[in-house]
C-alpha cells in the first residue's frame, strides 16, 4: 500500500510540474513566432479575443512581447513592430486590421428602433468569421473593402439580433433599425460577482457560463452543478450534488431542468458527481426567489442548465479524462442551417481504480449494507465482489428551418449500475445484489419569430426515472426487489410580445401529467406492495416586464395558476421582481412569490436502497401527502463599481405541507408520519473584487431554519438543514497562461439528536428502544476544507488545444464529520447497548483531468 501510495504522489508530482514547464518555456523563447499564435497566447493571459482577418495577418511574425507586460503595453509592441493596429471593441474584444486599410465605402448606422437613438457598442460579425466590428458613439460602423462575406450579424445587449447582406451597406450609411429584446429582464446587470463566468442578471437570476468561467477551487471542470454552490444561499450540507439546498430547503423542493426538460436525477456516484456533462453544459441559471411566471412545480430553487447553442462552422469537439471519468463528445454541421451534438462519459474504474474512485468509494459506501457485507465477509466465510459502472449520453439536432423558425430536439440517458457478488467458495452458492439508477429524457422544442415583436416557443417533452434494488441473503434466500418509477409528460406554449420599448408581455399554457410508482416486492415470505399515482395539471400564466428610466427600473409581475384534476382545485401564484438603480454603483432588489409543488421525496431508513439510496419520488393526495406551499420575500442592495461587487440580501421564507417522513429524521421522529411546515429567515453577503489577473471573493450566509409539527413533542425544533453560519473565502490567479485557484469553506454543523444521558435505551417493551433527547439541540463539529486548482492550455495547432487541470480536494486531509446517527448493537455478553456512527467527507482527494479540444 505504501508503495501505491508512493507511485500516485510521483505522478502528481510529475503533472504539477509539467503544468508549470508549459510557461517557463515561452518566456524564454527568443525566436520569432507568427503573430496567429502571439495573439493567441495574449488571449489566454488577458482574457480576451482577437478578430482578425487571418489572410491579413498571415506572414506577420516577431519577437513574443515580454510576459510583464500589461495588455496595452503588448498591443504597443506589437503596432510597433508590424503593420497591423488594434481597436478595443469592448472589455474583451479587439479588432485586428492592417494599418491603413479601413474604408468607409461600406457602413451603416445603428438606432433604436423604438426610441430612433444611435446605439453604440453593438457587435457586428462577417458570417465567415473572418472580421468583427463595434458601432461608435454614434451608431456607425464600416466593413474594410478586403473583407469577404455575404451576411453580417449585429447583435446588442437588450436588443433582437438580426442579420442583413452586405450589399446593404454602402458610402451613404443606411440607417438600420435594432429592436429590443423580448427578454429585457435578462440583461447582465453585473458581471463576474465572483469569478469571470458567473453574473447577476436583471430578473434575480445567477447566470454560470461555462464557456467563460474561471476554476473552481477544488474541481477539475467546469461542473456548472458544482460551481452554483459556491453562490450565496446554494449549498449542500453533506457534499453531494443530489442534495443540493436553496435557502434552508430540501433537495426534493428544488426543480432541476435540462433544456427545459424537468429531471429526477442529478449525480453519477450517488451524487458525488454531476449526471450533465460539463463540456457541453454552457449556461446554468439559479433563481431562489421572484422567479419569472413560467417557471412552476418547486418551492425552494429554480436550476435550469442549457447545453451549447453555439452552431458550428466546422466539426467540433473534444476527448478527455479524469481519474473518475473518460469522456467525449463531437459538434457536427450538417448544413449552414443544421448542426447535430453527441456527448457521452462513462467511469474508468474497470481500467483503474485511481486515488480518487477510492476515496469516493470510502465517502458514498461507508456505513451501507455494502461496507456490512464485506465487514462481515470473514466471520461467514463469503467472498464478496462489487463492480460499479456510470455512463451519460446525450444528443442535440438543431434545425434553422427558416430566418423565422428554429427546430431542436434533445435527448439523455443517465446510468449508475452496481452489483454486488456474494458466494460461499465451498459449497458453489451465489447471489448478486443490484442497484440500478436510470433517467431517461427527450423533447421537442419549435421557436418562431412572427415578427421583430412577438415570438412563440412550443416544447413537447417525457422525462423517465427508474430506481430499483434487489437483495438477497445468501444464507436464507430472502430475496427484496424495490423499484421507484416517475414518468413525466408535458407540454408547453410561450408566447413572447414586445409592446413597446417599455414593456413586454409574456403568456402561455402549461399541461402535465406526473405518473409515479413505488414497489416492494418480498419473496419470502410472500408479500407484495404496489402503488402508483398520477395528476395531471393545467396552467395558465402570464407576466409583464417593465423597463423605466433609461432601464434603470426594472419591474416584473406574473400571475401562475395552476388547476389539478384529481383534486378539482385551483390555486395562483403571484411573482413579483423589482430591480432599480439607485446611481453610483448602488442598485436596490426586491421579490417576492408564492410556489405549490406536487412532487417530493419520502426517506424510509428500514427500506432503503442497499443504504445507499433512501429517497423515493412519491405525488401528492391531499391525504397523507398534501400539495406544498411556500411563501418568500427578499430585498437586497448591491454595488458595482470599477473592479467592486458589494450584496446584502436578507430574506424570509416559509413552507408548508411539509411531510416529517421527507426529512430524513434519525432521532424519536424516525417512524413520524405527520404534516407540518418549516419557515427559515438569512442573510446572504458577498464581496469580491478583480485586480488585473486576480479574482478574489468573500461569501458569508446566516440562516435560522426551524420546523413545526403540531403533532410532534416538542413542536418547534431546529430544522436538519439549520446550517447558521457559513464562509467562503476564495480567489483565482493567472499567471504566464496558467490559471490558479484557492479557496476555504468553513460553517457550522448542522444538528443532530442525542440519546437521553443515564437511559439510553428504554427496555420495557419487547424490543429494545433508544431513548433520545431533546431533538437536534446538538451540533456536528464545524466543518472546515481547503482545496487547490490549477490549469493550463497549450496551443497545438491553429484549431486544437490540450488542456490539462489538477485539482485538490480537501488539501489538508481534514475529517469533517457531515452526520450522527445511533444504532442499537450488543456487547460481548449480549446485552443492548448504543453505538455511534459517523459519516465522513471526503479526505485528501487528488485528481487530474486532461482534453483534447479541436
Amino acid at each position: 500500500m505504501l508503495q501505491q501510495n508512493n507511485k500516485w504522489t510521483t505522478v502528481i508530482l510529475f503533472l504539477l510540474l509539467s503544468l508549470s514547464s508549459g510557461p517557463i518555456v515561452w518566456s524564454q523563447d527568443t525566436t520569432a513566432q507568427p503573430l496567429t499564435s502571439i495573439l493567441k497566447t495574449l488571449e489566454e493571459q488577458h482574457d480576451v479575443r482577437f478578430s482578425y482577418d487571418a489572410t491579413t495577418i498571415t506572414n506577420e511574425r516577431l519577437l513574443p512581447p515580454p510576459a510583464n507586460l500589461s495588455l496595452s503595453e503588448s498591443l504597443l509592441y506589437i503596432t510597433q513592430r508590424t503593420d497591423v493596429s488594434f481597436k478595443v471593441i469592448d472589455t474583451r474584444y479587439i479588432s485586428v486590421t492592417k494599418k491603413g486599410s479601413f474604408s468607409a465605402s461600406r457602413c451603416g448606422q445603428l438606432l433604436d428602433a423604438f426610441q430612433r437613438m444611435p446605439l453604440s457598442q453593438a457587435t457586428i460579425s462577417v458570417n465567415n468569421g473572418s472580421y468583427r466590428t463595434s458601432s461608435n458613439a454614434d451608431g456607425y460602423f464600416s466593413i474594410p473593402e478586403a473583407i469577404e462575406g455575404t451576411t453580417l450579424q449585429i447583435s446588442h445587449v437588450g436588443f433582437e439580433t438580426f442579420s442583413i447582406d452586405m450589399e446593404a451597406l454602402d458610402v451613404d450609411c443606411p440607417q438600420l433599425l435594432m429592436f429590443p429584446s423580448v427578454s429585457l429582464l435578462e440583461t447582465v446587470r453585473i458581471k463576474g460577482i465572483l469569478v469571470q463566468g458567473i453574473d447577476q442578471n436583471a430578473d434575480g437570476s445567477t447566470v454560470v457560463n461555462a464557456d467563460d468561467f474561471s476554476l473552481v477551487p477544488g474541481q477539475v471542470e467546469n461542473d456548472v452543478l458544482q460551481v452554483v454552490q459556491n453562490v450565496p444561499g446554494v449549498e449542500s450540507v453533506n457534499e453531494t450534488i443530489s442534495t443540493i439546498n436553496v435557502r434552508g430547503g430540501n433537495n426534493d423542493e428544488n426543480v432541476v431542468l435540462w433544456d427545459g426538460i424537468r429531471m429526477y436525477q442529478t449525480g453519477h456516484f450517488f451524487g458525488l458527481i454531476s449526471a450533465y456533462n460539463p463540456y457541453i453544459t454552457q449556461q446554468l441559471k439559479v433563481f431562489k426567489n421572484g422567479a419569472p411566471a413560467w417557471y412552476g412545480e418547486s418551492v425552494s430553487g429554480i436550476i435550469a442548465m442549457h447545453s451549447s447553442e453555439k452552431a458550428p462552422k466546422r466539426i467540433e469537439g473534444g476527448l478527455g479524462f479524469n481519474l473518475i471519468n473518460a469522456n467525449a463528445m463531437i459538434n457536427i454541421p450538417l448544413s449552414e442551417k443544421a448542426y447535430v451534438q453527441i456527448s457521452g462519459r462513462r467511469s474508468i474504474n474497470n481500467l483503474i481504480e485511481s486515488p480518487a474512485y477510492t476515496t469516493y468509494s470510502q465517502r458514498i459506501f461507508q456505513n451501507t449494507d455494502i461496507t456490512n457485507i464485506n465487514n462481515g465477509a470473514s466471520e461467514t466465510n463469503i467472498e464478496t465482489r462489487e463492480d460499479f459502472v456510470f455512463y451519460d449520453l446525450s444528443g442535440k439536432l438543431s434545425w434553422q428551418l427558416t430566418s423565422k423558425d428554429r427546430i431542436q430536439w434533445n435527448m439523455i440517458v443517465i446510468d449508475n449500475d452496481l452489483d454486488i457478488v456474494e458466494e460461499i467458495p465451498s459449497s458453489n452458492i451465489s447471489e448478486t445484489n443490484k442497484l440500478d439508477q436510470t433517467s431517461l429524457a427527450t423533447g421537442l422544442q419549435w421557436e418562431r419569430d412572427w415578427s421583430e415583436r412577438f415570438r412563440t416557443d412550443i416544447q413537447a417533452y417525457a422525462s423517465y426515472y427508474f430506481l430499483a434494488a434487489f437483495n438477497a441473503d445468501l444464507l436464507s434466500r430472502q430475496a427484496l426487489l424495490q423499484e421507484n418509477e416517475v414518468l413525466d409528460m408535458s407540454l408547453q406554449v410561450n408566447t413572447h410580445a414586445t409592446l413597446s420599448e417599455k414593456f413586454t408581455l409574456h403568456s402561455g399554457y402549461h399541461f402535465s401529467e406526473v405518473g409515479i410508482a413505488n414497489t416492494q416486492d418480498v419473496n419470502l415470505p410472500r408479500f407484495r406492495d404496489y402503488e402508483k399515482d398520477v395528476l395531471r395539471t393545467h396552467v395558465l400564466y402570464s407576466q409583464l416586464d417593465v423597463l423605466l428610466n433609461d432601464g434603470n427600473t426594472l419591474i416584473r409581475g406574473g400571475l401562475r395558476g395552476h388547476y389539478f384534476e384529481k383534486f378539482s382545485s385551483f390555486r395562483l401564484e403571484p411573482r413579483l421582481h423589482l430591480w432599480q438603480e439607485l446611481g453610483s454603483g448602488f442598485a436596490l432588489e426586491a421579490s417576492g412569490e408564492f410556489r405549490n409543488q406536487t412532487t417530493t421525496q419520502r426517506i424510509d431508513f428500514n427500506s432503503d436502497f442497499l443504504g445507499l439510496e433512501k429517497r423515493r419520488w412519491i405525488l401528492a393526495d391531499e391525504e397523507d401527502t398534501p400539495i406544498k406551499t411556500s411563501k418568500q420575500a427578499s430585498l437586497g442592495v448591491s454595488f458595482s463599481k470599477e473592479s467592486w461587487f458589494l450584496n446584502a440580501t436578507g430574506f424570509y421564507k416559509a413552507v408548508e405541507g411539509v411531510g416529517s417522513n421527507s426529512q430524513g429524521f434519525q432521532n424519536q421522529f424516525q417512524f413520524s408520519r405527520t404534516i407540518g411546515s418549516y419557515k427559515v429567515y438569512g442573510m446572504e453577503a458577498l464581496i469580491s473584487r478583480k485586480v488585473n489577473d486576480f479574482y478574489g471573493w468573500i461569501a458569508y450566509i446566516y440562516n435560522n431554519n426551524e420546523y413545526d409539527f403540531p403533532e410532534l413533542q416538542p413542536s418547534v425544533f431546529p430544522s436538519n438543514f439549520d446550517v447558521r453560519h457559513r464562509l467562503t473565502l476564495a480567489g483565482t490567479y493567472t499567471w504566464n497562461g496558467i490559471k490558479m485557484s484557492a479557496g476555504l469553506r468553513m460553517n457550522t454543523g448542522k444538528p443532530y439528536t442525542l440519546p437521553l444521558e443515564g437511559n439510553e435505551i428504554d427496555t420495557s417493551g419487547e424490543t429494545p428502544q433508544i431513548v433520545y433527547d431533546t431533538p437536534n439541540q446538538e451540533r456536528l463539529p464545524n466543518y472546515i476544507r481547503a482545496d487547490l486548482a490549477a490549469e493550463y492550455v497549450w496551443d497545438i495547432s491553429e484549431q486544437s488545444d490540450l488542456k490539462m487541470n489538477v485539482a485538490l480536494l480537501n488539501v489538508l486531509n481534514r475529517k469533517n464529520i457531515l452526520n450522527i446517527r445511533y444504532v442499537l448493537d450488543t456487547d460481548a455478553e449480549g446485552a443492548p447497548v448504543v453505538r455511534q456512527i459517523e459519516e465522513s467527507s471526503l479526505g485528501f482527494t487528488p485528481n487530474v483531468a486532461v482534453q483534447w479540444l479541436f
